[in-house]
């Protein structure tokens, strides 16, 4: 994922968390505001209660590798925070494909449905 479609400044994922708005699964959260840009900006989120440093960065890389499917089928100017939950250590990963494009629909975000 690019440099320029990251949300990093602590800030703006402040921001999209108290004044955006959500959808849940039991494995991860998806948060989401407009950002009036042409582009959409991601920040992936795994917090202690995920698990060691290890199983938040395999959490991490999960997510990214999901939502990559996603990201040519999506409305631009949204700043996206993904939040991860603990259990998405447990859930398979084609399981978290489909949980992540379903909070994706609800939100709105997707043009189209993806096969």
């Amino acid at each position: 994922m690019k440099r320029s479609s990251r949300l990093t400044r602590s800030e703006d994922i402040k921001r999209v968390r108290q004044d955006g708005l959500s959808s849940a699964h039991k494995a991860i959260v998806v948060g989401f505001l407009s950002n009036n840009l042409e582009k959409n900006r991601i920040a992936v989120i795994a917090g202690r209660s995920v698990g060691g440093a290890v199983q938040r960065n395999l959490a991490k890389r999960r997510i990214r590798s999901a939502f990559q499917g996603f990201q040519d089928n999506m409305h631009n100017g949204f700043d996206i925070v993904i939040i991860a939950r603990k259990p998405i250590l447990e859930i398979e990963y084609q399981s978290l494909v489909v949980a992540l494009q379903s909070l994706l629909d609800r939100a709105g975000l997707m043009k189209d449905k993806v096969n």
